[in-house]
């Protein structure tokens, strides 16, 4: 199930690669054109702003699983391997509720925004609730990687198996 997970979210982070790469070219295009032919189709920093928050979401389970997250672990080299096992599912456990929280919170800026029939403040009048939903799926699925790591941490914590996943030791190359 990790596996899938691992290879959803590189399948992921490449499409927010060519999301993010999109909105450059599209920024770049309306610089041009205002500059040189006083012409602007307007939008490009709205759209850029909905890829970057959909990249951020999207991108969050792919960086837990390259270990790229900011992490301080000077005393954790030091410790045992258990107590090692025991932090990281503590510290699994915390990230997990607070992305509980971005997903209940960002649920709810969905259902505000689908309710209100709210509509961005610009020439495009893009219904919020459409990037909104990209942007809490994103969510929901580093909720999901979180909770099978956290659970798969946890079914580990007495054996001497290590769960890689949740490990914040990143293997040097």
């Amino acid at each position: 199930m990790i596996e899938r997970l691992k290879k959803s979210s590189e399948f992921f982070i490449y499409i927010c690669g060519v999301l993010l790469l999109a909105s450059v070219l599209l920024i770049s295009i309306e610089v041009i054109l205002r500059k040189f032919f006083l012409v602007s189709f307007g939008g490009a920093d709205e759209l850029s702003g909905y890829a970057l928050g959909i990249c951020i979401s999207w991108s969050l389970a792919y960086v837990l699983f390259e270990k790229m997250h900011i992490r301080i672990d000077i005393v954790y080299a030091k410790m045992s391997s258990n107590l090692q096992k025991l932090l990281d599912v503590v510290a699994g456990l915390f990230t997990l509720a607070f992305t509980g929280l971005l997903v209940y919170f960002s649920s709810s800026v969905i259902y505000t925004s689908f309710v209100k029939d709210s509509t961005a403040n610009t020439p495009l009048g893009t219904p919020l609730w459409i990037p909104q939903s990209i942007w809490f799926l994103g969510f929901c699925f580093f909720f999901l990687v979180l909770l099978i790591s956290c659970v798969k941490s946890i079914i580990v914590l007495g054996t001497d198996e290590i769960n890689e996943d949740m490990s914040i030791a990143k293997d040097e190359l």
